[in-house]
């Protein structure tokens, strides 16, 4: 009984402390929107194509290198990328690598002998459940405040394919120029600095880009007014798919309003808990007639939305509650008229096509394991 009466304790301290830490992020929330303009757009989906340009950008670079992923390792690739700045720290070049405190806990500092700038974002504090749980998952880079990247990709081997149960890493990740970099820098050195200062911006001559940096439950919001606004299509590609109520209910009534809705997952799972959170919701929504593709080519952890092929949305944010109600997130919102866009639709459609159709034999023949992990998953959704 005194064991029943400690767990009960403990549970009712995790709940207090979640609560009161939603209310002060809502309280600090410093989501925002900015409308900006962009020159040259790249898209990579393949990540050894990516970082071999990124090492190029960089040794290219002259004044500044700031980094932001929300996974850095010490393996190969992360050992190439960090030779490669203290190289470039060497010359001169002011050089700052910025990750989260828990996605990188396994990374110790130490190992880089303060050869460049390191730090760690989200560092616990109190209320401390919260604060364990809140991630800053955003990934952009900015050289010389002229060239950008921003997208899926994290830092490690297994990101350019080196992980054999996952094989193939399949991604986005946009290399941008133009006025939308100083934004993107703008956001880096806010999370840098722990602050949050006001940028005011102009448009200026190229093609629009918004970019939505969110948190404290902003995302969700903004998921349901687009798919409030569609009245064609809405096209989806996520690794994850653990939607909230809201978000769920505004895509079921899209689909009582006609809208055709096609949903992009990987049939194989990063995480174990994540793949069998998904597996009540994909029932779901495969009832109401929404298109499920399971990508069978390695592992897909693209993060991208199209409504009625006239609106692109591509970024860092998951389909999963933990993206729309806890990270800090990065996304870039473009129409059908700029060339990042049609470059975008080439490479959905070339997954989709990597891909087999989500059917009910498939859910039911998971192993019984599965089963039983699907059920322990509904209590702890927002956490996945």
């Amino acid at each position: 009984m005194l064991y029943i009466f400690g767990l009960l304790i403990v549970i009712i301290v995790i709940i207090l402390d979640y609560q009161l830490g939603k209310q002060i992020a809502k309280k600090k929330n410093q989501s925002k929107k900015w409308t900006t303009s962009s020159d040259n757009v790249d898209v990579f989906a393949d990540g050894q194509q990516l970082f071999d340009q990124m090492f190029e950008d960089i040794q290219q670079a002259r004044q500044s290198i700031d980094i932001q992923f929300y996974i850095i390792r010490n393996d190969k690739i992360s050992n190439q990328l960090y030779s490669l700045l203290i190289k470039k720290q060497a010359e001169g070049v002011k050089v700052r690598l910025l990750t989260d405190w828990a996605g990188s806990i396994l990374f110790k500092k130490k190992w880089m002998k303060q050869q460049f700038e390191l730090k760690k974002t989200n560092v616990p504090k109190f209320p401390f459940f919260y604060h364990l749980q809140q991630r800053n998952h955003r990934k952009v880079m900015i050289i010389d405040e002229k060239i950008a990247y921003a997208g899926g990709f994290n830092l490690g081997d297994e990101y350019v394919g080196k992980d054999i149960k996952l094989g193939k890493w399949r991604d986005y990740h946009v290399r941008i120029t133009g006025a939308v970099v100083g934004i993107l820098h703008h956001t880096f050195l806010n999370d840098w600095n722990g602050s949050r200062t006001v940028l005011k911006t102009e448009m200026i001559d190229g093609d629009r880009v918004d970019v939505y940096t969110t948190e404290a439950g902003v995302l969700e919001g903004n998921i349901i007014e687009m798919f409030n606004s569609a009245s064609h299509s809405i096209e989806i590609g996520s690794p994850y798919f653990i939607p909230t109520r809201k978000v769920l209910s505004a895509l079921l009534e899209a689909r009582k309003r006609g809208v055709s809705i096609t949903f992009l997952l990987p049939e194989k799972g990063d995480h174990l808990l994540t793949k069998a959170g998904a597996m009540p919701f994909l029932e779901i929504i495969h009832h109401h007639g929404v298109d499920i593709y399971l990508y069978m080519d390695g592992f897909f952890h693209g993060k991208v939305f199209f409504i009625d092929q006239k609106i692109c949305d591509v970024g860092t944010s998951n389909f999963d509650q933990r993206s729309f109600l806890l990270n800090q997130e990065i996304n870039l919102v473009i129409d059908n008229s700029h060339p990042l866009y049609s470059k975008m639709r080439s490479l959905y459609e070339k997954d989709l096509a990597e891909s087999k159709e989500f059917t009910l034999q498939w859910k039911r023949q998971q192993p019984l394991w599965m089963k039983m992990i699907t059920f322990f998953t509904t209590f702890i959704r927002p956490f996945l």
